[in-house]
């Protein structure tokens, strides 16, 4: 008989929570009771799991020890502080927030891809999931890691949900306003945002290099087991409200073709997109939103360098889906036993 398991989704009215909860109905992960936890605003809501609907429980007192696995989706300021209580109280924890990325000692992971850190149940009772950003494009470039993967050139066009729901208020209002030839407010970013795109996520350091491109090649170079791998990032909002999209230029150490590169992709679970196809010649992130695959499109081959086109959607693809694979691993490697 399959083990079954108590789970708290943490952050579960946001857009990753919401994801995360239709996945787990979705992929029939053998839960025994699922609990929907979140800030005093949702006091007294419900959240969807599959054709259920779940009372939304007060994060400030919920009791840890009623569930043997948590998944945080609620950002960085929640999971220092209630992550802690959640180990406390013997929950072993997926967090989704920069919080712990940068520690040594907590596993980054990705499912497709070093989901083998996952050996000893006993140690690793904190694991973290990179940024949505980084997620496609680290399954993308696993595909080239033995081809002796040397640099990555890599500008990303990111929908204003990456920056959570009053992000995509403001976009909606702001269009309003300007077709109503009214003045727009600008409140969560620096910028307009509507029909606008803004060349920087996050604040800058001493290098010009923001927040997001930091996180981009940190996260990539431990993704990857590859702490010298060079990364050039420039992250890009746009005005979009769901889907991702990366323009990729990398450099390899032997001459590739591209025909065997496409294939490599697809069976890394990739979607290559051709001219042919119905999708074709290339795929939007609009296209890609509501689904779970990261599509390829724009493959170019020359020589030892190469150039693509990724779309996702940045909430399922880039988030939920990774984080439910490894409950999923965890499951299956005893974690809960």
């Amino acid at each position: 008989m399959q083990q079954s398991i108590n789970v708290a989704v943490v952050g579960a009215k946001n857009l990753i929570g919401e994801a995360v909860l239709d996945l787990l109905a979705q992929r029939h992960f053998p839960a025994s009771r699922v609990y929907a936890v979140d800030g005093e605003d949702y006091e007294g809501d419900v959240a969807a799991y599959g054709n259920r609907e779940l009372e939304v429980h007060q994060l400030a007192d919920f009791a840890f020890e009623n569930v043997q696995l948590a998944i945080f989706v609620a950002g960085s300021d929640a999971a220092r502080r209630y992550v802690p209580d959640a180990r406390a109280s013997g929950c072993i924890v997926i967090d989704f927030s920069a919080a712990f990325r940068a520690d040594a000692g907590v596993p980054l992971l990705v499912s497709a891809i070093n989901e083998g850190l996952l050996t000893d149940a006993g140690e690793a009772g904190l694991v973290s999931v990179p940024n949505c950003t980084v997620t496609p494009l680290a399954q993308a470039l696993a595909v080239f890691t033995g081809q002796g993967l040397k640099r990555v050139t890599v500008s990303t066009y990111q929908s204003v949900s990456g920056a959570g729901q009053e992000a995509m208020e403001e976009l909606a209002t702001q269009t309003t306003a300007l077709f109503a030839q009214r003045e727009t407010e600008v409140n969560v970013f620096a910028k307009r945002i509507a029909f606008n795109v803004l060349p920087q996520i996050g604040d800058t350091d001493e290098a010009g290099d923001s927040a997001e491109e930091r996180s981009v090649r940190d996260e990539l170079r431990r993704v990857l087991a590859l702490p010298a791998l060079a990364v050039e990032a420039t992250c890009v909002r746009v005005p979009v409200f769901f889907g991702h999209g990366w323009s990729v230029a990398l450099e390899v150490q032997d001459a590739l073709n591209r025909d065997e590169i496409a294939l490599q992709l697809e069976q890394a679970g990739l979607q290559v997109v051709t001219e042919s196809d119905s999708y074709g010649p290339y795929l939007t992130p609009m296209e890609a939103t509501g689904n779970e695959r990261i599509w390829v499109s724009r493959l170019r081959v020359e020589g030892t360098r190469v150039q693509f086109w990724l779309a996702a959607d940045n909430v399922r693809a880039g988030a939920a889906l990774n984080i439910v694979k490894l409950a999923e691993a965890m499951l299956g490697k005893g974690y809960f036993a």
